[in-house]
Formats: structure tokens, sequence, C-alpha cells
């Protein structure tokens, strides 16, 4: 395993990328619209139990055209009056049973189903990755193809694979070609076929294709989807598995109705034929499953009466993808962002990192019953330092705790605070593919200032390093001079502004320095006087509101005329002037506080900043 594990850290590297690399395309015929063909008034069928003959039906298993739901009687059958826009006629996956041959066929009057006994679902895995931005570029297929090898090898197996949006890296607009989306589906779908699993695909607006857009032109809402039905089916649909019933929604629409730039973008938000679906499938779920969405962003945001719908059919939970960050929200309807797989393929100068400088990855799901948990895994990555992020505060005693993905035997991670001197770190639980390990370290013992962890292997020595600020206090700075502490709570690029509803106390080392203007979006410039200028210097946000939040832009410390900026700001700065040039560096900023404001590609939660005199 360490080998194999190994070795994909070398496919990762990417320089150079040899055709072993690259997984070879595994492209099975699939069921196709029938284009132009009259909608049947009436569309009957069967769904039967292989295991104990064809007429052998199977009751209570829901079949859908994508606008209505019914169910099987208690023969199997089912008569389903379709849609005139409908294009498929397909069943959800009952729990306890697998799809014998197509989950999916084009619309005719007579559509049959097989299924099959599943193994128990009472406890099991699953993997959630997003925005895998396949396209013709060398370095996504041998990316995508990594994952595949490493999801492969998972023991045990993973149930089956979720990709919650961003699935290939077509242009938001249509302005691609059909042939350029058609040759970036055949390279994603063909590798996502190695998987020894299923495997299920959010639709989205990097997904929507050009291809018979004359069929299905701007203002149809079916514009831009045909070349995903060709290669993956329904972009609305719904499958159980154990407890769960799983939904996948789309929320991208071409509708004319929205110019950027004097092109037109997509409608985010999802059309009444579909919300009107969503409510008929979660209402004929299965009784005693409840329901988990799959979407490339927060329904909350894009699906009118979204939150009704989540209190009348017991939605639970919000697997999302899109912004390129691992994100929680814990109210309203609760969701989890799933990072990227892509980090950024197209540009070799992030390092194959995100916006929120976690690596390319993945999340990995455990499920017993009815409850989940997961962990985020970097791609080619076993070990992880869990416990802190980048630029993080250190005072006092802190615990440091890592994991270490499919242990080797006697394998276990080591911590260091030089690079040289390593420390047995102490394991302290096994769970889902992982060991957890936890060191604690005295920070007393250290100087004020920067300082770089170091979490390794003791066996294939891979290491991951990251940087921490030790802030216990007490190391003047040394400056004779007053310095300035300045941010803005105004709009920034790329989002509207967002002040604090109440009264904010901002903190320096502790000390309340002055405060924010509840409602106010200004610029904000606070003295600091020189005797409270350490060598290692935190600011906080003390909000008077209970889940009150704001929007902020990268706070600024100037020191003798000199700027210093928070530690992790400047690591995501150098990410963000890779990509996008020195302009990028004034976009976004930071979520401060405990509010459910959207983080994005630009804006990060964040509510301890770090500042080190001397380090800019």
């Amino acid at each position: 395993m360490i080998k194999l594990l190994t070795a994909l850290v070398s496919v990762l590297c990417l320089l150079p990328i040899v055709a072993q690399d690259i997984l070879p395309l595994v492209l099975p015929e699939t069921p196709k619209p029938n284009y132009g063909v009259p909608v049947p008034e009436q569309v009957t069928g069967l769904v039967v139990d292989v295991n104990i003959g064809f007429n052998a039906g199977v009751p209570g298993v829901s079949v859908t055209d994508g606008y209505s739901v019914v169910k099987t009687d208690e023969a199997g059958a089912y008569t389903l009056t379709p849609n005139p826009n409908a294009v498929f006629v397909y069943i959800t996956r009952p729990s306890g049973y697998d799809v014998k041959g197509p989950w999916y066929q084009p619309v005719s009057a007579e559509v049959n189903f097989t299924l099959d006994m599943a193994e128990n679902e009472a406890e099991y895995t699953f993997i959630n990755v997003s925005d895998t931005h396949t396209s013709n570029d060398p370095v996504s297929t041998a990316g995508l193809s990594a994952f595949v090898r490493e999801v492969n090898g998972l023991m045990p197996p993973p149930r089956f694979v979720i990709n919650s949006g961003d699935l290939i890296n077509l242009s938001k607009t249509l302005s691609d070609r059909p042939e350029t989306g058609d040759a970036f589906f055949r390279n994603y779908v063909g590798i996502m076929n190695n998987l020894t699993m299923p495997h299920y695909h959010v639709a989205g607006d990097h997904t929507d294709s050009s291809y018979r857009l004359d069929e299905f032109p701007r203002g149809d809402h079916r514009s831009g989807k045909p070349q995903y039905w060709e290669f993956l089916g329904p972009n609305f649909f719904s499958f159980e598995y154990g407890q769960i019933h799983f939904m996948s929604i789309d929320s991208s629409y071409h509708l004319g109705k929205r110019q950027l730039h004097g092109r037109e973008y997509p409608t985010l938000e999802i059309q009444p034929m579909h919300t009107a679906w969503m409510k008929d499938d979660m209402a004929k779920r299965s009784e005693g499953t409840h329901v988990v969405t799959a979407s490339e962003t927060d329904l909350v945001e894009q699906c009118p009466g979204f939150q009704e719908m989540a209190a009348t059919y017991d939605v639970r939970f919000q697997m999302t993808g899109d912004i390129h960050v691992v994100s929680e929200k814990h109210h309203e309807v609760p969701y989890r962002t799933a990072g990227a797989l892509a980090g950024c393929w197209w540009n070799p100068k992030c390092n194959q990192l995100c916006p929120d400088l976690r690596p390319q990855g993945y999340l990995i799901y455990h499920v017993t019953g009815d409850k989940m948990e997961a962990f985020y895994k970097g791609l080619g990555q076993r070990v992880a330092i869990t416990s802190h992020v980048v630029g993080a505060a250190w005072n006092g005693s802190v615990v440091v705790e890592a994991h270490l993905v499919q242990p080797e035997d006697g394998e276990g991670l080591q911590l260091s605070l030089d690079g040289e001197t390593w420390v047995d770190m102490a394991e302290t639980s096994r769970p889902f593919y992982r060991a957890v390990f936890r060191q604690t370290v005295d920070t007393t013992t250290l100087p004020d200032g920067l300082h770089q962890l170091h979490v390794r292997s003791a066996l294939s020595k891979e290491t991951r390093t990251q940087d921490v600020v030790v802030v216990n206090g007490g190391t003047s700075a040394g400056i004779p001079t007053d310095a300035t502490l300045s941010f803005s709570t105004a709009a920034h690029s790329n989002r509207k502004a967002n002040p604090p509803a109440g009264t904010v106390q901002v903190l320096f080392n502790g000390a309340t320095v002055g405060e924010l203007t509840p409602g106010a979006t200004k610029d904000y410039a606070f003295t600091i006087p020189s005797g409270r200028l350490e060598k290692a210097n935190t600011v906080r946000f003390q909000f008077e509101t209970e889940r009150d939040g704001m929007y902020m832009s990268s706070p600024t410390l100037t020191v003798a005329g000199e700027p210093v900026h928070d530690i992790r700001d400047s690591a995501v700065n150098a990410i963000k002037r890779a990509h996008w040039g020195d302009e990028a560096v004034r976009w976004g900023g930071f979520v401060v506080g405990e509010s459910d404001l959207l983080e994005t590609p630009f804006i990060r939660k964040q509510d301890v900043f770090c500042f080190v005199i001397g380090t800019k």
C-alpha cells in the first residue's frame, strides 16, 4: 500500500506525464433520448427482482420522468403520465437492491427495470468528490486517473462515489464547441468508468454544453443538458442506500436572463417544474429514510422554498461543491463542501492547492444507520495535520492531532518543530480508514513568532509541514511608534457587503482597541499604541449579538510605515496571485463570526488573525 500511494504522489507531480498515468477510457453504450419522437400519453412497465423471476414484481419502487413520481403496485407495475418535455423514464434505486442493466431509459410506451438483491447496507462508506474539472489537459486526466486508482484501493471498498459538481471544464456561457464538450465528457466518463463501484454525478454550470442548442435553445429549461444526458443520463434523480434517500439536484439553467460582461451566464435558481419534482420525490421516498441532497451549492440559496421542504420531508444534510474549499454550515439545512479534486489542474504555480490551502482531494463518508461522518483526504496523501490551519495561533499547552490513512502494521506518526528532532505521537483511535494520533506541545518553551510544525510517517517518511504562530506574549516588538490596524466591511469585488448586526469589539492581543458600528459598511483604522506591540500579535472580534457575523477585507497592521499581514492571509494570497495575477490579492476577504455567511474561493472563514512583526 505504501509503495502504491508513494507512486501516486509522484504522479501528482505530473512532470512528465506518461501514458501509463492515464487510465484507458471505458465507454459502453448508454441509453439516449429519442430526440424528435413525440412523448407517449402514458408509460407503463414492471420493476422485477431477477432472483425470483420476471413475473415477480417489486412493490413500492419510485418511477419518474423527472417531473412527477409514481410508485409500483404490489405486482411491481406502474403507470406514469409523462410530461411533454420528458426525455427519460427512470427509477430510484431502493435500499437493499442494485439495478441490473440501465436505471434510466428513453421515454417510450413501455419501460421495464430489473433489480438484484444487494449486500447489507446498515454500515458503509462512500466518496464525495467535487470539482474534477476534467478536460483534454493531461494534467486533469492523470489526476482523475490517480483518484480512481486510489479509491479502488481503499479497503473495504466504498459502496459508491458522488461527484457534486463541475465534472468537466466547459465554459459557463455555452461558448465551447460541441466537439469540445464531447471530448471532455469522454475523458471524464471514460476514466470514472474504471471505478469498481457505482458513481453518481451532479450536473452543473461547467458541465453544460452547446450541443443541440438549436433543439434546446436558451429559454428552454433543458438547454445545455443533452450532452450530459447522453453520457450520464437524467440531471435530476435520486437513489436510496440504507436509511438515506440521496438526491442529485441541478441548479444551472440557460434562460437568457443573466448577462455579465456582454455574455449570457446561467441562472442559478431551481425552476418550478423541478421544485415540484423534488417535493414529489421526497414525499415518495421509502418509509424510514431521510433525505441528503447533492448539489453544486447551498440549496437554501438556490432553491425557492427549500427550508420548508427540508422541514416537511426530513432533509438533514447537503453535500455541495463548486467553491473549491472545505466548508461547513450547521444552521438552517446543514451542508459540507467537498473541496476540489482539481485543485488548480490548469495552473502548476498553485502547487495543486485549493484556495483555502488544502490539497486537492475529496471527502470520505462513513454511514452507520442514519448517522454520517466524514474526513477530507488529500489526493495521493496519507498523512494530514487535522487540528490546526496554516497560521494558527498557539499559546500555552496545545494538542496537535493528525491522521494516517490505511496505516501499515506498526506504522505511526512523528512530530517535529525543527525538522530534525522527532517525537513519536500517541495513537488515540482507529476510525474508518485511518489511525488518529495526538501529541501535546508546551508552547511556553518556544519563542514567540513563526514556527513550522512537521508531522511524518515513521515508516514511509511522508511529511506534512504547516506554519503556526506562538503568541504567549511578553516579547516586545521594540517598535517606538504607534501602529495602525486597518480593514473594511464595505462591499468587496465579488461579494455584496454584509456588516455586523450588532456592536463588535475589536480585540488586539486580548485588549479592546475599538468597536465596529452595527449595520455600517465602512473603512476602519484603529491606532495600536507602541507599548502593546508584541513580536507576535492577535486580532479577534467579540460580537455582542448571538450568531452575528460579517464579511471583511484582509486586515493590515501597518508598523513603522510597513504593512504586516496575517500569516494565513499571506499564504492564501500567494495562491490567488499565482492563479489570477496580482489584482486577485484585492478580491474577497474573510467571513468572521458565527453566522452562516457563505464562503467562496476568495472568502474564507477565520476568527483569529496573527501578525508577526519582522515577517512580511
